[in-house]
């Protein structure tokens, strides 16, 4: 094809000349035009100053776990007056995510949006040069769109409209802008360590529009992709740099692993990372199941799982009148969302993927609270209930961002329910059930191998304090009586976290104070 000759490969046929090179000039001609616009569009963060920004890293440097975040709405909320704070005191959400452990900062890129500001090229600049400030990694999502893709809508951006039937050329575009938005990132100092070849591409990807989405013509998309991994791995020889490359579906684990075998049989470059959504409002596998699947994943293909989105609920509440995206509660989770239970699904996914091969977990739009912006869906936000700020955006306490520490410890919660008569199971309250206005919330125990042990496992910091205590059922009238001599806390038990341990028992006996080891 077209592309394939621009990069080296064996020549086309003499019948086939003339069309090729037309259909190069109109690829290079509609990257050029597409730049000079997205370049042009906001003279204000064009002039972003790189001077101390550090430079990509280079293939001598060994790339980390990656614990990331998705900010791309950060300067859209700040710029209509978002103000971010942890203790009632006004934070850099850039610079607190990274004190936190963040090391990635993911950014998508629209081709030319007419209906927004944001996410364009200089946009996305802008918000580079924030993370290399802090010396944070960066994963740039190419969405080769003028909007959002996913699995129902793919659509090709309007310059390429022209060529969309065209596969040669349409590939040439691809490849042209991936290369020259690369080019143009080194001349600034802002290159990504990853670059992600489209967004959630389950189905046809630069279509005209969703009629063509379905069924999957993996002969073309494999084009495409090619296309855009052409391009980095030839930007990288050319530069002697090493940006890894991202592939990214949004598919239960079966269904991710078909995806890349049927991309391997039609013929798919090299790439480095499959890059997976995981909510658990659309994929119902488990954490350990998606640590099974990156390690298969790893000894079948040589491939490493990427967690590219991930996110989790902590409250089912509204802060606007857009509609909420997520509610539904991980599996096995009790159905109380809170903060506590939130970080406890991020660590969990961490773990999972870190224990089994893979390179990364990023949590999508954590900062996406409500405010005035205008969205294709609305004013607000439809995530809020999922971000790690409350309605005030104030920071959640001991919610998600703690899943980027390495200080949380895994403790393990056990109550021997042997002494008391006729009871049918155990549950748990206490500080850390507290839902974000402070009420402590009932959570089911599980029996211990039909044993009269209960026991519950969540993760809490290290030096982190509370009280506690259990019931046996879940209504607060059933509540244990605790002993004068342990009422640790008010009438209640304490828990005191250690500092040097990453796990923890608290064994109990039911109203008493003896411990259980």
């Amino acid at each position: 094809m077209a592309g394939s000759f621009s990069r080296g490969t064996n020549p086309p046929n003499l019948k086939n000349m003339m069309k090729i090179h037309f259909n190069r000039l109109i690829a290079f001609l509609v990257a050029i035009i597409s730049l000079t616009i997205l370049s042009c569009k906001d003279d204000a963060f064009s002039t972003v100053n790189t001077s101390d920004i550090l430079l990509s890293k280079t293939r001598s440097v060994a790339l980390p776990f990656f614990k990331g975040v998705d900010l791309s709405y950060v300067n859209e909320l700040e710029d209509v007056g978002v103000v971010y704070t942890e203790n009632g005191n006004p934070v850099d959400v850039y610079e607190l995510m990274n004190e936190y452990g963040a090391n990635l900062l993911r950014l998508r890129l629209w081709h030319n949006p007419t209906w927004t500001n944001y996410s364009t090229l200089t946009d996305v600049k802008k918000s580079i040069s924030r993370a290399k400030k802090l010396n944070m990694y960066v994963l740039l999502d190419f969405h080769y769109s003028d909007t959002w893709t996913d699995p129902e809508q793919s659509a090709v951006p309007a310059a390429w409209l022209p060529v969309v039937d065209d596969i040669d050329a349409l590939s040439d575009s691809l490849y042209n802008y991936t290369k020259a938005v690369l080019t143009e990132l080194r001349d600034e100092n802002l290159l990504p360590d990853m670059v992600q070849i489209g967004n959630e591409t389950n189905n046809n990807i630069l279509v005209r529009d969703t009629s063509e989405l379905l069924p999957v013509n993996y002969e073309r998309n494999v084009a495409l992709f090619n296309a855009g991994l052409s391009a980095v791995k030839e930007f990288n020889q050319d530069n002697n740099k090493s940006i890894q490359t991202v592939l990214h579906v949004a598919l239960n684990l079966s269904d991710a692993m078909a995806w890349v075998n049927s991309l391997k049989q039609y013929g798919i470059n090299d790439f480095d990372i499959l890059g997976l959504s995981y909510y658990p409002q659309w994929q119902d596998y488990t954490p350990a199941e998606l640590g099974e699947f990156s390690s298969t994943l790893l000894s079948t293909y040589n491939i490493h799982l990427l967690v590219a989105e991930t996110g989790h609920i902590w409250t089912r509440d509204w802060n606007d009148n857009s509609q909420n995206l997520m509610s539904k509660m991980a599996p096995g989770y009790p159905e109380a969302p809170c903060p506590q239970l939130q970080k406890d699904f991020l660590i969990e996914v961490k773990d999972a993927v870190r224990n089994n091969g893979g390179t990364g977990v990023i949590a999508w739009e954590p900062a996406w609270v409500s405010a005035d912006n205008v969205t294709l869906w609305g004013v607000g936000s439809n995530w809020e209930n999922v971000a790690w700020f409350n309605f005030n955006n104030e920071l959640l306490e001991h919610g998600g961002i703690e899943s980027l520490s390495e200080t949380n410890v895994a403790v393990t919660f056990r109550v021997d329910m042997s002494n008391v008569p006729g009871y049918k199971k155990a549950y748990i309250t206490g500080e850390f059930t507290a839902d974000d206005s402070g009420n402590w919330q009932i959570f089911p125990m599980e029996q211990e191998n039909n044993s009269s042990t209960y026991s519950f496992t969540t993760h809490l910091s290290q030096g982190q304090t509370g009280a506690y205590y259990f019931l046996r059922d879940s209504v607060w009238t059933e509540r244990e009586t605790i002993p004068a001599s342990c009422q640790d806390k008010w009438d209640d038990r304490l828990y005191q976290i250690t500092t040097t341990e990453t796990t923890q028992t608290i064994s109990n006996v039911w109203a008493s104070c003896e411990q259980v080891y």
